[in-house]
């Protein structure tokens, strides 16, 4: 896979596969070597179930399904894809790469998912929130490459701890609509250790140059920087 040119290059790639492929990050990891996505299955395939481990004249209904449907969401982007079969354990698991977009997505059923909060299929509240902020990232990364001619390294891990606002988020909503809305935060750490600091100072100012109207980027604790934008929180080191 190739090297990435740049790491708003990366996270814009990133963010356009999880759209395109309608998926919602149970995990996401951006560095140098490219991102790397977690995501279940979607629920069309997973109405055959089966286990393994898998042979290769008896191969996991759920996978083969999920290849039909990325096929056809892919065909309107036509690009090098790869995609293997991941069958050797008791659950089939599906690796799709774009080496074009430095992005390799790999879907599993939601018995080999990590622990934790998963949305509705139609929720996709927290997915969107999370594109947007990477899209306040990836935006404050161009603007600092394009003042100091390039940007610093940095990577990008993607948790889901408990919104400490979540009570209070919910307190007036309907009971029958609050499963709506997640009692967990998609929060994203950015550490930009790699930095000099000018860069930090510059990268500082960019951010609050992207970001959304009255959507305060405060300092954090311990450093850097922290704003949020719905249910998703963006953390920058210092």
């Amino acid at each position: 896979m190739a090297t990435a040119a740049a790491p708003s290059a990366l996270i814009d790639a990133a963010v356009r596969v999880m759209r395109d492929l309608a998926v919602h990050p149970l995990s996401l990891e951006i560095d140098g070597d490219g991102a790397r996505v977690l995501a279940t299955m979607h629920a069309h395939a997973l109405r055959t179930r089966s286990r393994g481990p898998y042979r290769q004249d008896d191969l996991p209904p759920e996978a083969l399904e999920m290849i039909d449907w990325l096929s056809l969401r892919l065909s309107v982007d036509p690009q090098p894809v790869h995609v293997t079969i991941e069958g050797g354990g008791p659950w089939p698991r599906l690796l799709l790469e774009l080496p074009a977009k430095w992005v390799t997505v790999r879907f599993v059923v939601p018995e080999d998912a990590p622990p934790g909060y998963q949305p509705e299929p139609n929720n996709v509240g927290l997915s969107g929130d999370v594109n947007i902020a990477l899209e306040h990232l990836a935006n404050s990364l161009r603007a600092l490459g394009g003042r100091l001619r390039g940007e610093p390294p940095v990577t990008l891990t993607l948790s889901y701890p408990d919104d400490p606002h979540y009570e209070r988020n919910i307190a007036g909503v309907p009971e029958e609509f609050r499963h709506l809305i997640s009692p967990v935060l998609a929060d994203l750490a950015v550490d930009r250790s790699r930095f000099s600091r000018k860069q930090r100072a510059a990268h500082d100012d960019a951010l609050r140059a992207a970001a959304y109207t009255d959507q305060p980027v405060e300092p954090a604790q311990g450093g850097g920087l922290t704003t949020r934008l719905g249910t998703a929180r963006l953390r920058v080191s210092p």
